[in-house]
């Protein structure tokens, strides 16, 4: 009686401990490639800014963002992204946009050639500071007023120039299956100014890698990376334009939502 019963039960836990030394592989496989896929990213980051600091010397700031397209396009390689584009192709002005994970700096300078908006204190952060300022960022201090009304300037420059200025409305990441609520002060400027809005949204057919709430950075990048391959979509809209900030902000917000709702589809 006892051997009838133990040959099923060593069966099971045969099965059992395989499950158990496969999972073990998968998450040792999984460490290792973030990892690998970290030290890549340190060293290209570096390559890059320098390559990018000594090359704009002689040839401006469009070799230094042609060395942030590289990065970023190198990057989402790297780390398995594989992106999708939609809609039409992205113009020059203020590309407002969705905003989920740091995947997005990477994904949007792959499509144009854009620049971001920092707070001051960047520009005088080692390296970091030195490569945001070879890419021509527009550095802004909120507390002062005097800032605020600079920044518009400096953004009317670098759009004469051909390049679009990043906008992250929400002004911090959602969960992408809607927006967070807008901060209507760069809808106004661009009402103000004349700057058309390019709308941009950006879906992660995996809804897990958006980084909200209290999700820690850590984790949010294990999660992000620790698979071999994982796909985002990007739609970029015709330019918005219009003289009243709050018009914009509601035709932007319906447009986002819209491109949300219809990229849905594409998640499992």
């Amino acid at each position: 009686m006892v051997l009838y019963f133990n040959w099923p039960n060593a069966t099971i836990h045969q099965i059992l401990f395989k499950i158990f030394v496969t999972q073990i592989k998968q998450q040792l496989m999984g460490v290792l490639l973030i990892i690998i896929r970290s030290l890549v990213f340190i060293v290209l980051t570096i390559v890059c800014t320098v390559l990018a600091l000594i090359g704009s010397i002689p040839f401006g700031h469009r070799w230094a963002l042609g060395m942030q397209k590289l990065w970023s396009v190198v990057m989402l390689w790297v780390f398995g992204v594989k992106t999708v584009q939609h809609g039409s192709k992205p113009k020059v002005g203020l590309m407002m946009s969705n905003h989920l994970s740091y995947i997005d700096i990477w994904m949007i300078p792959k499509y144009a050639m854009t620049v971001f908006v920092a707070k001051a204190e960047v520009k005088k952060m080692p390296l970091v500071g030195w490569g945001a300022s070879a890419v021509d960022t527009v550095y802004v201090d909120r507390s002062s007023k005097e800032s605020r009304a600079a920044t518009k300037n400096e953004i009317a420059q670098r759009i004469r120039k051909g390049r679009s200025v990043i906008i992250f409305p929400e002004g911090t990441t959602g969960d992408g299956n809607g927006l967070l609520p807008l901060k209507p002060g760069m809808f106004h400027v661009a009402a103000e100014e004349g700057f058309p809005i390019i709308p941009t949204a950006i879906f992660y057919e995996n809804a897990d890698l958006a980084w909200v709430g209290d999700d820690s950075m850590g984790a949010n990048y294990f999660r992000n990376f620790v698979n071999w391959t994982t796909t985002a979509h990007i739609v970029f809209g015709e330019p918005m334009v219009g003289e009243d900030g709050d018009e914009l902000m509601n035709r932007y917000q319906e447009w986002v939502l819209t491109q949300l709702e219809e990229l849905k589809r594409f998640r499992a």
